[in-house]
């Protein structure tokens, strides 16, 4: 074996050691990043499964049989292809977690005094506590950028944020009080917004549409941090990147809220929320 692996890498020409060692390098990466997500997504039976196909396959190539070195690299590829097809969402979903945090780095909450944002966080903070205290559902999203397919949804206001103001939005029977309100830097900039539904199935009984929208929005839109005050028990909840944390009370809403309006460094907010593992909810 240890022979056969001498003679890939040095016997045929300089371009085709080259491809032989570009090819090597490209299925590390692939088979990596499977496992990576097999490990994220809690799917590692399908990586060993997998393990094994590579390594049973691999092994026929030693096997002198005509066109034998075809159909393993072809069923090497057609591994690879389905998947990444299969982990096609979570690539898209850290592509643009990426991207999203370098325009979000960028953006207008740098024009915003660290006095106003300590003041937007105090009043949410007062906000969710009455609304917990009287059982009033409610949903809070906040982000410096939101698609405007969102915002569209619900109706414009660009008020300064006030507890009083959001208790008046979720007040029980009112036009808006359905919807998600939309906060970017110290303005609720709209209401009664509709946010796209988490598939997940393995969620908390208690779990309903508002619940469920905000683990969507998040999932959706890594950077985005969801506040949720359950109508049913009046437990305030927190969502970011399909990761939840309940219970929560005036401090820990407060290091959720300034990390979501960048009052504190990266490094807080990945102890805040992690960065692989989900907390089991």
């Amino acid at each position: 074996m240890v022979e056969y692996i001498i003679k890939f890498f040095t016997t045929g020409a300089i371009d085709e050691i080259v491809a032989r060692v570009l090819t090597v390098i490209f299925a590390t990466v692939v088979y990596y990043t499977i496992f990576y997500y097999s490990k994220k997504r809690k799917l590692m039976p399908f990586a060993y499964i997998l393990a094994v196909i590579v390594t049973a396959v691999f092994g026929l190539s030693f096997l002198s049989t005509d066109n034998i070195a075809f159909y393993v690299w072809f069923t090497l590829s057609m591994c690879m292809v389905a998947s990444l097809l299969f982990f096609a969402h979570d690539l898209r979903h850290d592509v643009f977690h990426f991207s999203w945090k370098k325009h979000y780095a960028e953006s207008g909450l740098a024009n915003v005094s660290v006095d106003d944002l300590n003041n937007s966080v105090n009043e949410i903070i007062k906000a969710c506590q009455r609304l917990s205290k009287t059982d009033t559902g409610a949903l809070i999203v906040l982000c410096d950028n939101i698609p405007g397919a969102i915002l569209d949804s619900g109706i414009r206001l660009d008020a300064e944020i006030t507890a009083d103001l959001l208790e008046t939005i979720f007040f029980p029977k009112t036009a808006l009080h359905d919807g998600a309100v939309i906060i970017s830097a110290n303005k609720v900039v709209a209401a009664g917004c509709y946010l796209p539904l988490t598939q997940e199935n393995n969620l908390p009984r208690e779990f309903g549409t508002r619940h469920r929208a905000a683990i969507g929005v998040s999932e959706s839109y890594p950077d985005i941090t969801a506040i949720v005050v359950s109508e049913e028990t009046g437990i305030i909840s927190a969502m970011k990147d399909g990761q939840t944390k309940r219970y929560l009370g005036a401090d820990q809403l407060r290091s959720i809220i300034g990390s979501a309006m960048r009052l504190t460094d990266e490094g807080e907010q990945d102890n805040i929320w992690g960065i692989i593992e989900d907390e089991e909810i």
